[in-house]
């Protein structure tokens, strides 16, 4: 019988003053502020990746796409997915879930659309949760955007 492990993936980023795309799960919100990072800012993706790598053992996305590294300055966070499957090839996804934490802008009515990119991305169905913080000031009040990613890996 194979194993089941289980990774943990947070991510959070601002809003960017710089004109770009919400990007949440590789799917873009349309009209509303992007996030500033090094790379595309999409915090659902890199919050599922580094679950991914938790899971399997191998570290987070920032031993392989380290922030100071002029490469990956914009680098689409779709990119970083696919390499991350690559290095989990020898798992299966189990099952994912997704809370995704903002204030703004509302993201009820793109719930189906994440879903559908993500299950695209993965090949996998996974649960889509979105939270708000309530007004409070905590994971950057309402100038921020966090997710957290909880994935369970069938393996070695």
């Amino acid at each position: 019988m194979k194993k089941y492990s289980v990774g943990w993936g947070f991510d959070v980023h601002v809003f960017s003053k710089k004109k770009k795309p919400l990007v949440l799960g590789g799917y873009v919100i349309p009209g509303a502020p992007g996030l500033e990072a090094v790379s595309d800012g999409d915090v659902l993706l890199h919050a599922f990746c580094d679950a991914l790598l938790g899971a399997a053992g191998l570290g987070d996305i920032g031993d392989y796409f380290p922030p100071h590294d002029p490469k990956c300055r914009g680098i689409d966070s779709k990119a970083i997915a696919a390499y991350v499957l690559k290095k989990i090839s020898g798992f299966k996804i189990n099952n994912v879930d997704v809370t995704i934490i903002a204030d703004k802008p509302r993201l009820v009515k793109h719930k189906p659309g994440i879903k559908k990119t993500l299950k695209n991305i993965f090949k996998v169905d996974v649960n889509v949760k979105i939270k708000s913080k309530e007004g409070l000031n905590i994971l950057g009040g309402t100038n921020a955007i966090s997710c957290v990613v909880a994935v369970s890996l069938k393996g070695k």
